[in-house]
């Protein structure tokens, strides 16, 4: 068995996407390494933050592979069981205090490990948003009675998400809404949607710019008035070099700012970076400032370029599809993939904070194999796509053979 064959039965599916994940991987490694130095030197050794990501990484390399040889069919039949144990994970997670960080209700621990449900939740609305689509689909698209499904299996895992993580709740209904235009919504539908979530953005807006700091004494409260403090942050007047102090509430921001200021075309080098040190979240909420202190610009456009090319590649594979579910399902997982890394990259080169890892490249366990997850099933529909399109050359040739392709079983 020659080394072609031995790669097309180990790498199924678009070569494109296996090459994209490989070079976030090795890149993640890299600046995984050196963004973890302050936690390595806490912990008595520079090398067990990095065996953690190593562990993590190689555990998602076989998710990737797992899923990737599974078919469409059995990630269809999973994705109620899916849903349901990610808004189990979310209500169990505010009733076990124990497993509570600095008061937020994001983990759940199983026999000794750490999982945040956040991400599984995440996932299995996007898999019941393709679903229902799928379900309600006419020649015109999607008719009106799916919207009724969407916000009834939208509103419990958004609320729980939306009391933990703002951001997070608004990358996931920007992608259900996204998912829900391109299924083609009755368009008078995606404009009362519209309109309401802006009336309802700045009523919100407007309370908590009215609640008053002493609510930070509660727990709700004092996740509001941190929402308040950044929103204040955000839009605020630049403050003259000469005047600016750096204080408890602007330490992150601020060195995440020097980290992208003192790079260059070509940066400082791995392991080099000056303002890690500084950065409590170096290694998550902002890796991608040390990346371009580190890779330099052309490192931060690179990294850019590789998830638009995921989203890119996902919307090619979508249109080859001949079944609602897989493309609708494809372009759920690369949007909601490209979101949280662009609003990651906002935060890294902007004035505004919110915990979102970069996805694939942060340190971290559950979201690297929940993302890994994302990356199989965009992998296993390219298989499905491909298939499709050898079956439509086959019907052209109209001889019954297809030449110079493997086909692949899905």
């Amino acid at each position: 068995m020659g080394g072609d064959q031995i790669k097309r039965m180990l790498f199924k599916g678009d070569k494109i996407i296996w090459a994209v994940f490989f070079i976030i991987c090795a890149i993640s490694w890299v600046e995984v390494f050196s963004a973890t130095a302050r936690e390595g030197y806490k912990q008595g050794s520079y090398w067990l933050p990095i065996i953690k990501h190593t562990t993590f990484l190689g555990a998602g390399m076989f998710v990737v592979w797992v899923m990737h040889n599974m078919k469409v069919s059995w990630i269809r039949k999973l994705t109620h069981i899916i849903y349901w144990i990610g808004v189990a994970g979310l209500i169990w997670a505010q009733f076990d205090s124990d497993s509570k960080i600095n008061d937020s209700a994001r983990w759940i621990k199983i026999m000794g490990i750490t999982f945040q449900p956040m991400e599984l939740a995440k996932m299995g609305l996007v898999m019941i948003t393709a679903l229902i689509m799928t379900q309600h689909q006419e020649e015109e698209g999607t008719d009106r009675f799916a919207l009724k499904r969407i916000i009834l299996y939208s509103i419990l895992p958004v609320a729980l998400i939306l009391k933990e993580n703002l951001s997070t709740a608004a990358i996931l209904l920007l992608t259900i809404y996204f998912m829900m235009f391109i299924g083609r919504l009755p368009g008078k539908q995606l404009l009362t949607i519209l309109g309401a979530a802006l009336v309802t953005c700045t009523i919100g807006i407007t309370a908590i710019m009215m609640t008053p700091d002493s609510a930070a004494k509660y727990s709700i409260g004092s996740k509001v008035v941190t929402w308040k403090n950044r929103i204040k942050e955000a839009f605020s007047e630049p403050v003259p070099p000469e005047q600016y102090e750096i204080t408890d509430r602007n330490r992150q921001r601020t060195h995440a700012n020097f980290a992208v200021s003192s790079s260059n075309i070509i940066g400082c080098g791995p392991g080099n970076s000056v303002h890690r040190k500084d950065l409590t979240h170096a290694y998550s909420d902002f890796i991608y400032a040390i990346i371009i202190e580190e890779l330099g610009l052309a490192g931060g456009f690179l990294v850019l370029m590789l998830y638009l090319t995921i989203l890119y590649r996902c919307g090619k594979i979508a249109r080859k599809c001949d079944e609602p579910y897989p493309a609708y399902l494809i372009m759920g997982v690369g949007m909601i993939i490209t979101m949280q890394a662009l609003l990651h990259m906002f935060i890294s080169v902007g004035s505004f904070v919110t915990g979102q890892p970069l996805p694939l490249m942060s340190l971290g366990g559950t979201s690297v194999l929940i993302n890994c997850l994302y990356i199989g099933m965009i992998l296993c529909i390219s298989r499905y796509a491909r298939r499709t399109s050898l079956a439509i050359a086959k019907d052209a040739n109209g001889d019954g053979n297809v030449h110079n392709v493997t086909t692949e079983n899905i």
